[in-house]
């Protein structure tokens, strides 16, 4: 692991190829400016740092990203995420996801304690980039 963005997205090298940028399939992590952005941000630290994880590509988003399922010896990070009420479920979720979603927030977990938190994309709507 090289660097970890944001609640989602990371950067990793493995042996001698160049290093490849990774974006979380299935999870939207809240954005660093937002309740929880921070959090998710060093949950995925933990969950990749100094830990053997695999990559199970997906496709290319529109960044360049590859989309990937990552696993950790505890198995798929995103939904890691997702049950510690730190990410929601994509725009196409798995089964897997909504129900683990439903649990956090059932537990009211995380971004769920709060009485209705923002999902990012709505955030990222609401405050555009200005590059």
């Amino acid at each position: 692991m090289l660097r970890v963005h944001d609640g989602d997205t990371l950067t990793v090298r493995c042996g001698d190829h160049a290093a490849m940028t990774l974006r979380v399939d299935d999870i939207d992590a809240p954005e660093l400016q937002q309740a929880y952005g921070v959090a998710a941000r060093e949950a995925l630290v933990e969950h990749v740092h100094g830990r053997p994880i695999a990559v199970t590509s997906r496709a290319i988003d529109r960044y360049g990203r590859t989309v990937a399922q990552i696993d950790n010896d505890a198995g798929d990070i995103g939904l890691q995420l997702v049950a510690d009420g730190l990410a929601w479920c994509g725009m196409r979720p798995t089964r897997a996801c909504r129900t683990t979603l439903a649990a956090a927030r059932a537990a009211g977990r995380g971004l769920w304690a709060a009485p209705d938190p923002q999902p990012p994309w709505q955030w990222r709507r609401d405050h555009p980039r200005r590059d």
